[in-house]
C-alpha cells in the first residue's frame, strides 16, 4: 500500500515540472531560441496568430525582400522546426513592423568524463578505468542560456549510461542522471559515480539536451546529443593481464620413443690359401741405344774397306 502522502507529492512534482517547463519556454523579444525546441511561447515578442515572421539572410538588409518566411499559427506554442529553420540562424523579424522576434541558434553539446580518483580524462582512446574509482562528468553546451529565460530553473540535460548488459541507468549512487538542470556552459558534477559496485565490462556514456524536446525533434550528434564515449571498467589492467598470459605459456614437446633395431649377422669369409710363386726369367726387349755419330762412322769405314779390297784384286 502506498503512503498517504504519495499522491500529494506526485501532484506537487507535476506542478513544479509544469511550471519549470512553462518558464523555460517563455521567450522575450530578441531572445535566443534553439532549433528543435517546441511548445515555446513567443507571444511576448509581438507576434500574433496568423502572422508571418521573416529572415533576411546572413548580412541581409532589413526591409528588403526576405530570404525566408514562416507562418505562425499559434505564438503560444511555437515550434522551431529543423525543416524550416536549419541553415537560417540569426535574427528573425515581424513582417510588417520589422521588429525583432527572436534569434535562432544551433544547439551544441559535448560531454567530458573524468576519473576523479586517478585524475585523468576518460576519452575514446582510454584503455580501461579501474573499477572502484570515482567518476565525474562535465557538460559543455550552448543551451545553458535557457536558464536565463524569465523564471527558468535551468537548462535540462540527461546523462545516459549504458552498461555491459544493455541496461541504461537513470541514476548512479543516488545522483539522478535525467533532466539535470544546469546554468553554466561548462557544468561539472564532481565525483558522483562510485564504480566499485558495478560489473566489469564496457560502458557507453553520452549526454542529451532535453529542454523543450530538442533531443527528440533534432537528434543530431554534437548538437543535441553528444558523441558517445565507451570505456572498459574492471579491476585489472587488460594490457598487464595479456602480457602475463603471454609470458606463462608452456610448450609441450612430444615424447620420444626408443626403438631397437635387430642386429643382422654378417657372413664369415672363408680363409684364403696363398700359393707359392716360382721366380721366372725376366727378358728384356729393350734395344740398346747407339751413341750419337758412331753409326755413320762405321758405314764409312766399311765402304773404304770394300774399295781397298777391289783394288787389290786388280
Amino acid at each position: 500500500m502506498y503512503p498517504s502522502f504519495l499522491p500529494a507529492l506526485v501532484c506537487c512534482l507535476a506542478v513544479v515540472i509544469a511550471t519549470a517547463t512553462a518558464s523555460m519556454g517563455t521567450i522575450s523579444p530578441s531572445g535566443a531560441v534553439f532549433i528543435g525546441e517546441d511548445g515555446i511561447d513567443i507571444s511576448g515578442t509581438g507576434v500574433t496568430a496568423g502572422s508571418t515572421i521573416v529572415w533576411y539572410g546572413m548580412g541581409g538588409t532589413i526591409g528588403s525582400a526576405p530570404s525566408a518566411t514562416v507562418f505562425v499559427t499559434d505564438p503560444s506554442a511555437f515550434y522551431v522546426s529543423p525543416g524550416l529553420f536549419q541553415g537560417k540562424t540569426g535574427s528573425w523579424f515581424t513582417e510588417q513592423g520589422i521588429t525583432p522576434v527572436f534569434y535562432v541558434q544551433e544547439p551544441q553539446i559535448s560531454l567530458r568524463i573524468f576519473d576523479e580518483t586517478a585524475d585523468f580524462e576518460i576519452t575514446p582512446s582510454t584503455v580501461w578505468v579501474p573499477r572502484g574509482d570515482a567518476i565525474g562528468f562535465q557538460v559543455d553546451t550552448t543551451v545553458s542560456i535557457l536558464a536565463a529565460r524569465p523564471g527558468s530553473p535551468g537548462s535540462p540535460v540527461t546523462i545516459r549510461i549504458r552498461g555491459p548488459d544493455g541496461i541504461e541507468y537513470s541514476a548512479v549512487d543516488g545522483f539522478p542522471l535525467e533532466n539535470i538542470l544546469i546554468d553554466s556552459p561548462n557544468y561539472r558534477t564532481g565525483p558522483v559515480w562510485f564504480t566499485g559496485d558495478y560489473g566489469n565490462g564496457n560502458y557507453t556514456v553520452w549526454v542529451e539536451s532535453t529542454g523543450n524536446n530538442m533531443n527528440d525533434n533534432y537528434p543530431s550528434q554534437g548538437k543535441t546529443i553528444s558523441a558517445p564515449v565507451t570505456f572498459l571498467l574492471q579491476r585489472t589492467n587488460p594490457l598487464i593481464a595479456a602480457t602475463t598470459a603471454a609470458a606463462t605459456v608452456t610448450t609441450t614437446f612430444p615424447a620420444t620413443t626408443s626403438s631397437t633395431v635387430p642386429q643382422t649377422a654378417l657372413p664369415t669369409p672363408a680363409p684364403t690359401t696363398l700359393m707359392p710363386t716360382t721366380p721366372g726369367t725376366v727378358r728384356s726387349t729393350a734395344t740398346p741405344a747407339s751413341l750419337p755419330g758412331f753409326g755413320h762412322g762405321a758405314a764409312i769405314l766399311a765402304l773404304a774397306a770394300g774399295l781397298i779390297a777391289v783394288r787389290i784384286r786388280k
